[in-house]
């Protein structure tokens, strides 16, 4: 996956407008390096019989070993600059996500509301990412990473600001990852001239999502919900979990439509 980092301060559809282009721009520079490959490889064939004229006519190792060896050396500086520019890619599961999650909320926030936040798919293993080291029994460091990779802020169209911010974070011990959390911080400002908040069961709230935490202060809601993961991550948690908070705010009754309108 190469390095990705968008800043987000636009309508959801001209952030997934960007979002296809930077797919198409990679599947762009894909073909150009599995042609950078071919071509490399293609030098390294063209190369090969000049050796062998030279053993087969008993000339000496520099009359046509010599263009054989030109055509090696470019096709080693081919795929040196292949090597250092990598293959680019798109296709992570964070992408995916972020894509469908706002794809989603697209006719929630409105043609005229905005995301504003960032999609950092920058990797979680960074100075600026660490948020606390330790050391295991056997006297090794163990350092732990936290990335907030997708965090928005939008106003929905009902009134309602909602909050969201997707967090990856990572044990890392003796050089590999040995534990990895996903977690789901959302929060949801209520527009209190159109919606009140039904009461959360508790019971509820650790049925539906177990290690769950849920407050709700002042109109506000917050949820953070944190999950180990060693499959895909899959966007409909975070949906599920919003659709799931949603449920529980109604429409104040004096806004309600008169009887047979």
């Amino acid at each position: 996956m190469s390095k990705l980092y968008l800043t987000l301060n636009e309508s959801p559809q001209v952030v997934l407008d960007v979002m296809s282009n930077v797919e198409q721009q990679a599947k762009g520079a894909r073909g150009s390096w599995n042609r950078g490959c071919l071509a490399a490889l293609g030098l390294l064939g063209l190369g090969l019989p000049f050796f062998f004229l030279d053993v087969v006519m008993g000339y000496n190792c520099l009359t046509f070993s010599l263009v054989g060896g030109v055509l090696w050396v470019a096709a080693f500086i081919v795929g040196l600059r292949l090597l250092m520019t990598g293959r680019a890619r798109v296709e992570s599961d964070q992408y995916s996500a972020a894509r469908t999650i706002i794809e989603t909320l697209k006719d929630d926030i409105g043609k005229k509301g905005r995301l504003i936040g960032w999609l950092d798919l920058t990797g979680p293993q960074q100075q600026s990412k660490v948020f606390r080291t330790g050391r295991t029994s056997s006297g090794k460091t163990k350092t732990y990473y936290r990335d907030p990779w997708l965090q928005t802020k939008t106003k929905l169209v009902d009134g309602n600001l909602l909050r969201l911010t997707l967090i990856e974070q990572i044990k890392v011990k003796k050089g590999y990852v040995a534990a990895r959390e996903q977690r789901l911080k959302a929060r949801i400002v209520v527009n209190p001239d159109l919606y009140r908040i039904r009461a959360f069961s508790q019971e509820e709230v650790q049925t539906q999502w177990s290690s769950a935490r849920l407050e709700v202060q002042g109109g506000i809601i917050n949820l953070v919900y944190a999950y180990a993961t060693g499959k895909k991550f899959d966007p409909w948690d975070v949906l599920n979990a919003l659709k799931y908070l949603y449920s529980h705010l109604e429409p104040r009754a004096e806004l309600a439509p008169a009887a047979g309108l």
